[in-house]
């Protein structure tokens, strides 16, 4: 079988050109470079894993979550349990200084309003704020 690089398509040997692209067929198609994923954080909350996840991707950062899977009942094993969030070496940085000025912030349930993470009650609405 040979492929064209461009669609990668299969074609029969007897081919010599991608009759779509006009791209010469080659006998295998290199693979694909990985790209440069690093851990960005490690967490023992899985709830809190996802939300983070939501945030970032919300944010344009594209992550993974790894470990979310394995619940070791009842009772916990921590190196087990750890949830860990990857997402691209190139976009590392600005996820960390997002996740930290997310984490010292929250926001009220009622007016939307962000407010600092010490707050039990809201000091725009009066709303008494739920512990994360």
């Amino acid at each position: 079988m040979r492929s064209c690089p461009k669609c990668e398509e299969n074609f029969p040997d007897t081919h010599s050109l991608c009759p779509d692209c006009n791209v010469e067929l080659v006998s295998e198609v290199a693979e694909k470079e990985a790209p440069d994923l690093v851990i960005l954080c490690t967490v023992l909350n899985e709830a809190k894993a996802h939300i983070m996840r939501g945030f970032l991707e919300n944010e344009g950062i594209p992550c993974q979550l790894e470990n979310i899977s394995f619940h070791a009942e009842p009772a916990p094993v921590a190196d087990l349990m750890k949830v860990r969030l990857w997402t691209l070496r190139e976009d590392a940085e600005q996820a960390r200084q997002l996740l930290e000025e997310r984490e010292s912030l929250q926001i009220c349930s009622v007016c939307e309003t962000q407010v600092a993470e010490q707050d039990a009650v809201c000091p725009h609405c009066g709303e008494q704020l739920e512990e994360c």
